[in-house]
């Protein structure tokens, strides 16, 4: 039945294009090299890396005097095994409709915040082009991971380069309409090759997994990890509210690209908080008519502890759909007992860790 279906949709492709919809995706998938996951060094494939595996069906419908209808169904899947990364969603990534107009557009589903969608768009993660770029613990909404469900989206038509947004998801809790609430702001504006974006999101009763994701041991109180070394036991720090607010910019000068951002994101359980903060600076070199260089820095701080990253990724395009790259990633930890955690590959044992890439991209 999958593969009926699959082979169906592929032959609809065009018929759908013809009415206003497109299939698209992403396609990602490489060899990585790991110095240092819990003490030994780790070789693995790896998917989803210079950007995320994906498959999706957007589109629009005219209705007339300016206005139209808008979709999109967007799920991320992974190539290295062939499974749907969120079992719970079948479209983890984006399932929404709504209206436009020439005054912007008004969505309702699950969505990404402004923090990704405006800040994240100058960031190493993206513009280097490595997953592995994103900051320790992955938790300021820079990438798809911060979508909110039930949400209500305003984003207008640009005026003179500015594009404003806003949206909101309810908590949907009788009783108490705080209780999972989530929402967010952003602005972003462009004027020829200079681009600049700001933009805050605000959750209430997040859980982070800060103790798996970045090692960190404890917080705000409360152990994220215990037992011995060789039998870690993780908890998820429960949070009242997490609430990030980012700015960043890129302004591109003959063959370089440079870029630049910051966040702050405040953590708060109970009468406690804190606030884990990252900074990045990145530019991306045209060193030939197919090649760039691509380097980012980045520096991640929270209660003591911090993280120094660097991230370099040698870029070769083989067509406008195909590029291969070879990446290199190094990592420095120290203070308050930090151990390295490069973006999803795992926590190191010390303060030092690196890995090495090489992958291929495609887009269709």
């Amino acid at each position: 039945m999958k593969t009926t279906l699959t082979v169906a949709a592929l032959a609809a492709a065009p018929l759908l294009a013809q009415a206003g919809t497109t299939l698209y995706g992403s396609i990602d998938a490489g060899v990585t090299r790991v110095s240092n996951i819990g003490g030994a060094g780790v070789t693995r494939t790896d998917s989803g890396n210079m950007q995320p595996d994906r498959i999706g069906v957007r589109g629009a419908e005219d209705l007339g005097d300016g206005y139209q209808a808008v979709y999109q169904l967007e799920t991320g899947y992974a190539t290295d095994t062939g499974a749907q990364l969120n079992p719970a969603k079948l479209f983890n990534r984006a399932a929404y409709v709504g209206l436009g107009s020439r005054m912007g557009t008004v969505t309702v589903g699950r969505q990404n915040n402004f923090m990704f969608e405006m800040v994240a768009r100058q960031s190493n993660g993206v513009l280097t082009g490595s997953f592995y770029a994103f900051h320790p613990g992955n938790i300021d909404d820079l990438t798809n991971a911060g979508a909110y469900d039930n949400a209500v989206k305003v984003v207008s038509a640009p005026m003179a380069g500015l594009t404003l947004g806003a949206m909101l998801a309810p908590g949907e809790q009788p009783g108490d309409s705080a209780r999972n609430r989530a929402f967010s702001l952003g602005a972003s504006y462009v004027a020829g090759q200079f681009r600049a974006a700001a933009a805050l999101s605000d959750t209430r009763n997040r859980s982070l997994a800060l103790g798996q994701s970045a090692g960190v041991r404890s917080l705000l109180g409360r152990a994220l990890i215990s037992g011995p070394a060789t039998a870690p036991v993780y908890a998820a720090l429960a949070t009242d509210r997490v609430r990030s607010v980012g700015v960043s910019a890129s302004y591109s000068a003959g063959p370089a690209l440079l870029h630049a951002l910051h966040v702050g994101t405040s953590i708060t359980a109970g009468l406690a908080g804190t606030t884990m903060k990252s900074s990045e600076l990145g530019v991306n070199w045209r060193t030939g008519s197919f090649t760039s260089l691509n380097v980012g820095l980045a520096r991640t701080t929270l209660e003591g502890r911090c993280w120094n990253q660097l991230t370099v990724n040698q870029v070769y395009t083989l067509s406008r759909r195909t590029s291969v790259y070879a990446q290199a990633l190094l990592q420095r930890a120290s203070g308050n007992g930090a151990v390295a955690a490069i973006n999803s590959l795992g926590v190191a044992s010390g303060q030092r860790q690196s890995a090495v890439r090489l992958g291929v991209h495609h887009l269709f």
